[in-house]
């Protein structure tokens, strides 16, 4: 007897869509790691074929086809997600991707280049102003691309590199916002974020932040919007000016950067997972030539702060500070693509058993996952070591093949490009004091993870 796709079971229908997304999934999963996850928002174009089969399909699959919304800043764009925000599917609404552009085919052609007033077009403004028409919304992305080769006008840009610049004013700030178009997406944007009051969501994510000020930024309303959310994440735009110079040798790269308590940090009372990505370029951390401290993170900020997530950050006394005073609180510490420096040129540099050895001796004892992942992170794999080199790295490895190679970095001085220091983490391999120190904070951290399951199961 032929048996109808529509006399299964529902529940028989949404098994057969998780196998049909699960590969998907796995892509978007790695997709995010290398910024590619964009092209991963829409949603896949057979469930949407599907849906469109009948009625009962529609009403099925609705919850996954707009679990799931981007937005850009063209009028099409804020008509189409508007029509969702008024339709009974604007429940399943969940992850807001909005992604900001002032060039090419994302935003509208008079808008690209020069009108200041149409790069937020009125329908996109209004909806990020009234985020509470998704009542089921969980989590804000807000991207800004940017393509400054192409613009008319790179005066605005060509500025920056001026590297005997006094830092912007606020006044020059809001006439900038004014005249740029960049700079007016940016700022228009933040500002429509704090109409929401209070925010329906409680994850904020801003990727590609440019590290020019915007007056939101120093605005009460916006401190207040930051207030109400439990989890903030934050990447940092990184770029070169085409002939090497990376951006923080600009006078406006440390100004921002330290001013992220201010701008954003000294506001984040109900904030319990925190993630930092600086550019891969020029990671945050230390004092000295090209070096750029974090000093905006500070022991009194956070106070519910159970997992922290860096990314491209190095070592500091500054970042053991920040940790030692979340040590009642701090559950998760995740460390990628970090770094540990002893460069003369690095003022406050550290080695990486410094780190681990202060932050064992503030017994954390809530700490129960510690994790240390990125390039330097693998024996042999992706080395550009001479023989002799990799012949030091056989010999530790056959003595002891649990050995961890602590990855060591510094700043070019003029350039401030970023460069492995591998000399340094062969030595810290060989002679096994970072591996000790990091040895003895683990055994800490298992235990705690140990004592946090017997807890669970009482």
């Amino acid at each position: 007897m032929p048996c109808s796709l529509l006399s299964l079971p529902a529940e028989l229908h949404l098994k057969i869509i998780e196998d049909l997304l699960r590969d998907k999934d796995i892509e978007a999963h790695e997709a995010k790691q290398d910024e590619l996850i964009d092209e991963l928002v829409n949603i896949d174009h057979d469930l949407i074929n599907w849906s469109c089969t009948c009625s009962y399909f529609r009403n099925l699959f609705a919850p996954k086809i707009f679990k799931t919304a981007e937005l850009v800043n063209n009028e099409k764009s804020g008509s189409l997600l508007n029509a969702v925000a008024k339709s009974p599917h604007n429940v399943h609404v969940k992850d807001l991707h909005f992604i900001g552009s002032a060039f090419g085919p994302r935003c509208s052609e008079e808008a690209a280049f020069s009108n200041t007033e149409g790069i937020l077009p009125r329908n996109v403004d209004a909806l990020l102003c009234n985020l509470q028409w998704f009542p089921s919304l969980q989590r804000l992305s807000i991207k800004f691309e940017y393509n400054l080769d192409d613009w008319c006008n790179l005066d605005d840009w060509t500025a920056r590199w001026d590297l005997d610049a006094e830092p912007e004013t606020l006044q020059q700030v809001l006439e900038s916002e004014a005249s740029v178009v960049w700079r007016a997406l940016i700022s228009r944007t933040f500002y429509a974020l704090t109409k929401n009051k209070p925010p329906n969501f409680k994850h904020l994510e801003i990727r590609q932040l440019h590290c020019n000020n915007v007056s939101p930024f120093s605005n009460a309303a916006f401190h207040e919007c930051l207030n109400h959310f439990e989890q903030l994440t934050l990447s940092i735009h990184g770029d070169d000016n085409g002939i090497g110079w990376n951006s923080n040798k600009t006078d406006d790269y440390p100004v921002l950067i330290g001013k992220l308590d201010e701008y954003f940090f000294n506001h984040l009372a109900n904030v319990t997972i925190l993630s930092i990505k600086a550019p891969e370029e020029a990671p945050l951390g230390l004092e000295g030539m090209s070096y750029v401290p974090l000093g905006a993170l500070k022991a009194d900020q956070m106070p519910l702060l159970a997992i922290l997530h860096l990314d491209y950050i190095f070592a500091s006394p500054e970042l053991i500070d920040f940790l030692i005073g979340h040590k009642d609180t701090l559950e998760e510490l995740i460390l990628c693509n970090c770094y540990a420096s002893t460069y003369p040129y690095a003022k406050n540099g550290i080695h990486w058993s410094q780190f681990f050895t202060s932050l064992f001796s503030a017994y954390p004892t809530q700490l129960r996952r510690l994790e240390l992942v990125g390039r330097d992170m693998c024996l042999l794999e992706k080395r550009d070591f001479t023989e002799a080199q990799y012949e030091r790295v056989r010999a530790v490895h056959r003595q002891d093949p649990e050995r961890i190679m602590f990855p060591y970095a510094n700043l070019d001085i003029k350039y401030g490009y970023l460069w492995y220091d591998d000399e340094k983490s062969l030595a810290s391999l060989s002679d096994g004091e970072d591996q000790r120190s990091w040895d003895r904070l683990m055994e800490l951290v298992e235990r705690n993870a140990k004592e946090a399951t017997k807890l669970k199961k009482k």
